[in-house]
Order: structure tokens, then sequence, then C-alpha cells
């Protein structure tokens, strides 16, 4: 990702917009490195002039039969959407989500969750702006199709739950 900055600053230089997204359930390209506050793509990338976003990610946007989608935010010609039940190949996982995405935010002009000054077009949810959206708790085994799966015990699940409800982020400065 060493690029990506050079990238988006020529990007910004010549009004070319990108576009990020990720499925919530995507083991491989986790949506923690790609939204938000924190160290991640985004956040640590100089487009338009500003390093990062200006506004955590919180936005819903939905799908034609009006269920949520995800999060979409847009900012500095960047946007990044949040595909929720989707894995690494969302099209694949949410194709009615990925149609609506294309047609509505890259091919057209869907200005949901656009920063304009103070603001975001659409509003910000804060239960969306957590930053977390949990994927399933089942893992798929299997190269093209599932041959199998399993889930962690309840019991695992409720006291991981609980360990998260409690726990503080703790960071150390560099030297």
């Amino acid at each position: 990702m060493a690029f990506l900055t050079e990238l988006a600053t020529n990007a910004s230089l010549h009004n070319v917009s990108m576009v990020f997204y990720s499925g919530n359930d995507d083991d491989l390209a986790a949506h923690r490195g790609t939204e938000g506050e924190g160290p991640s793509s985004c956040e640590n990338t100089t487009f338009g002039g500003i390093q990062g976003f200006t506004r955590k990610p919180s936005t819903p946007w939905y799908k034609d039969d009006g269920t949520l989608a995800g999060i979409i935010h847009q900012e500095r010609n960047l946007t990044y959407a949040l595909f929720i039940g989707a894995g690494h190949l969302v099209p694949e996982w949410q194709p009615q989500a990925a149609y609506v995405f294309l047609r509505e935010f890259i091919l057209g002009h869907n200005t949901t969750g656009l920063v304009e000054g103070t603001t975001v077009v659409g509003g910000e949810s804060s239960l969306l702006g957590q930053g977390i959206i949990p994927g399933t708790t089942v893992i798929f085994y299997g190269s093209g199709t599932t041959v199998s799966s399993t889930s962690a015990p309840s019991a695992t699940i409720a006291s991981w739950a609980s360990f998260l409800a409690t726990a503080t982020a703790t960071s150390t400065p560099s030297p």
C-alpha cells in the first residue's frame, strides 16, 4: 500500500475518482483496512490535499427492495462502500447490492454519503459509525462451492462478545 498516497494524490490532481469497497465478511481484505479512523488504507492516504477522511463512514445505503446494503461514504473524489453480508467477491455474495452500487455510485451520480462541508448527504448513523459491522460466525470451507462449515460454540461467542464490550484499546507511542 506504499503507492496508495501517490496514486490518490495524482488522481486528485487530475480530478479522477477512486472507489474502495469491501464486504463485512471478507477475510482477505478486511473492511477495517479500508475505512474510517485508525491505521487504515484510506485514513493514512492523502487525497484531495488532506490525509484521510474528515468524517467517519457511517451513512447507510439501501438495495432496491429497501433493505440495508451497508455503509457509503464519499469525500474528495473517493468513494468507500461496505457491503453487509458479503465476502471477498461482493457481486457473488450480494448481487443485488453490487448492482445498485454499480448503477448508483459508480456509473450514476448518487450523492448519498457525500461530505458537504459539515454535513453528510443522507445523514450519519451512530450505530454504523462504530467502525465494526460484525460478520457471520460461520466459517465456510470449499473452493467455489461450500463443502462444509463450522462455527464456534455459543458459549465461546458469548464470552468473546462480553470481553469486547469491556476491552479498552491502548496504544504505545512509537520510539
